[in-house]
């Protein structure tokens, strides 16, 4: 049953991110057909494999098992403004909003999203001072 969960999630994760299986197995060096094996809960996984597989869809191994875990974002402030690691849960609507924010191809598309957002904030601090 956990491999059916974690293959399911490897195919969500590796669609989100438009690769083919083949794409993906060239990135850990197996076969394509081994990770439709994954993908269909028909082999387990170990965990070094589950580490390169999470490596290669560029996610936190973590994401494999989200639902006994909280979904968690780093506060971009806090970073920027010290090295705490201070976390909060995630939304629906923000979960969402990352989801299709990382299904843009775009690299000039996202950054731009991200300087209008950037440029709403400040314009909400601005009417703040006034």
């Amino acid at each position: 049953m956990i491999n059916e969960r974690i293959g399911r999630l490897i195919k969500k994760f590796r669609k989100e991110r438009s690769l083919t299986q083949i794409e993906l197995a060239e990135k850990i060096n197996v076969s394509f057909q081994q990770i439709q094996k994954y993908e269909k809960g028909n082999t387990k996984i170990s965990v070094n494999r589950l580490l390169d597989i999470s490596k290669a869809l560029e996610i936190p191994v973590q994401y494999f098992f989200e639902d006994s875990i909280p979904k968690i974002i780093a506060d971009v402030d806090n970073i920027y403004k010290k090295e705490d690691e201070f976390h909060y849960h995630l939304t629906r609507e923000e979960e969402t909003f990352l989801k299709l924010f990382r299904k843009i191809p775009n690299e000039k598309i996202r950054s731009g999203l991200l300087k209008q957002l950037k440029g709403i904030m400040e314009l909400k601090s601005d009417s703040r001072d006034s």
